[in-house]
């Protein structure tokens, strides 16, 4: 079951992504859903392949924004292989590592984001940081979270059917 869960969860964040993050705003404050999908494979499938689909979510949402075109994909690259590196060395199952992961990965992520979107203008990057980006990693965090404990929950729900039918 373990190794479905990353499966399982992708394809939640994914129709989270479709259509509930609109809603989910509040103001400019939004999760990070192609953050929580990076985050979640390179925990489960380590450096290399959070990294290879750090880069192809990331370019996925640059070819929406040709004005930085690469800046997603190299952030969420970057992002995919730190966090394969800190999941490969820790219980990926505790909800409280996955939340300050999540946490701490949104708020790196963000920061180089901001650095190269602003130009290293650090007015315009702190107002930027404090204002969006830290809300918004708390925001990505809890989402995440939420999503860890209800697929936690629900593999916890299928072992233990599985258990009854073979008793």
């Amino acid at each position: 079951m373990r190794r479905f869960a990353p499966t399982f969860v992708l394809i939640i964040f994914l129709v989270l992504q479709a259509f509930f993050v609109r809603k989910m705003a509040i103001g400019r404050i939004a999760p990070d859903v192609p953050l929580l999908i990076v985050v979640y494979f390179a925990m489960f499938r380590g450096a290399f392949h959070g990294s290879l689909l750090g880069f192809l979510v990331g370019l996925l949402q640059d070819l929406f924004n040709a004005t930085h075109l690469g800046l997603n994909a190299f952030t969420k690259t970057l992002t995919g292989y730190f966090i394969g590196l800190a999941g490969s060395k820790a219980e990926p199952d505790s909800s409280l590592f996955f939340f300050a992961l999540v946490g701490i990965a949104g708020l790196a992520h963000d920061f180089v984001y901001l650095l190269i979107f602003t130009g290293m203008h650090l007015g315009k990057f702190f107002v930027m940081w404090v204002t969006v980006s830290i809300p918004s990693a708390i925001y990505t965090a809890v989402v995440g979270l939420v999503v860890h404990l209800l697929v936690s929950y629900a593999a916890t729900e299928v072992v233990r059917s599985i258990g009854k039918t073979r008793s």
